[in-house]
């Protein structure tokens, strides 16, 4: 009788005991996954839906590892600097990565790469400024450049080698295009090598400060920079190209303008037999003063193509070069290679030569526009 009362009394004790257990796993809180850190990037993405963001993984070269690694990208509108290096990472400087994209991204990525110019200097050149010929006296200076027969035009693409989609598409244009390298994109010497294959020429996009307080690149030529310091950084600059004729400015509105230092450059192309293109970033540039100061050909664009990255704008833009070199013998735009710009030549280079307009190389213009060059 004891041994069953025993029995029994163990029997509800350890029931008892299981509900109990039973009801403490039921009524606890359930157990939450461990999340890594959460930055205050991705905390204001995650409380602002009407902000765009984007989370890119890749492949960090600069990480000894080699272990992959993610970036946190939005877009408010604005461009802070700590957005700005992130862009700058995917672009080309550390992320071996090629993004596909969407069009908001290009914008971002087009304003780190561009710099925002006023519309009276965008369209400087194609002021028509009508004086009383009868109180004008003409003394030309020198013979005026013959261009033949047919109006010449030169198009000129900046920001070459970050984008390796973006890039590849102008390459894919079998037309004498001119296109300008910057000097930090990854695998230079592979698309440089295509570019050339597909008949463009190639120049050195030179990054230069601007007026506004915009990082132009991971190396930039600056006012604060000695004299010295110019002339050897835009020294390794060149060494990274071979075979080239020319540069034009990577933004540049401030630096442009700065005659000293302009000078240094040119005497550096005088030593090369290079040519200088100036981009006019600023109406206010001494570039063309320090190439005469020097005794190197010179030569400015007429027109920026894709200020707006439409295409409807850029066709328009087409136009106004036709006319120009229509007017004057030849007429030099400088574009990007923007989704929009790549679209609008697309559309309009095959049908240049019906229209008695002849596509040139920068080169043969400047042989053009001055005899001597490429002869000593």
């Amino acid at each position: 009788m004891v041994v069953l009362v025993l029995g029994l009394m163990l029997f509800f004790y350890f029931r008892s005991g299981k509900e109990a257990a039973r009801q403490q796993v039921a009524t606890a809180e359930p157990e939450l996954p461990v999340l890594h850190e959460i930055s205050s990037y991705e905390l204001f993405c995650a409380n602002n839906e009407d902000i765009n963001c984007w989370q890119i993984s890749g492949q960090d070269d600069h990480k000894q590892d080699g272990n992959s690694s993610e970036i946190i990208l939005m877009d408010t509108g604005e461009m802070d600097e700590d957005l700005r290096q992130k862009i700058s990472l995917i672009a080309g400087n550390g992320y071996n990565v090629d993004l596909q994209i969407n069009g908001d991204m290009h914008n971002l990525l087009d304003k780190l790469y561009e710099e925002e110019l006023p519309y009276d200097v965008i369209d400087e050149s194609l002021k028509e400024e009508k004086p009383h010929l009868k109180e004008v006296t003409f003394v030309p200076p020198h013979k005026p450049a013959y261009w033949g027969k047919e109006p010449k035009v030169v198009i000129v693409i900046d920001d070459m080698g970050i984008s390796k989609k973006r890039t590849a598409d102008i390459i894919s244009l079998h037309y004498p295009l001119t296109v300008a390298f910057l000097t930090y994109g990854n695998n230079l010497e592979e698309q440089i090598a295509a570019a050339k294959k597909s008949g463009h020429e190639i120049m050195l996009h030179t990054p230069m400060e601007a007026s506004s307080n915009i990082d132009a690149a991971p190396d930039v030529l600056t006012t604060k920079m000695s004299l010295e310091e110019v002339g050897a950084n835009f020294e390794k600059m060149l060494e990274k190209f071979s075979g080239i004729k020319g540069i034009n400015n990577h933004m540049g509105s401030k630096l442009t303008e700065d005659f000293e230092r302009m000078r240094v450059i040119m005497k550096i192309l005088k030593k090369r037999g290079m040519f200088f293109l100036d981009s006019k970033t600023s109406a206010k540039s001494r570039a063309e003063e320090a190439a005469e100061a020097e005794g190197i050909a010179y030569a400015h664009r007429h027109v920026f193509l894709d200020n707006n990255n439409d295409k409807t704008y850029i066709l328009g833009q087409l136009k106004k070069v036709e006319g120009l070199a229509r007017k004057n013998g030849y007429a030099i735009a400088i574009g990007h290679p923007k989704t929009a710009t790549y679209a609008a030549l697309q559309e309009w280079l095959p049908g240049l030569s019906g229209k008695g307009i002849r596509l040139i190389h920068m080169s043969d213009a400047i042989k053009v526009l001055h005899p001597s060059f490429d002869k000593k």
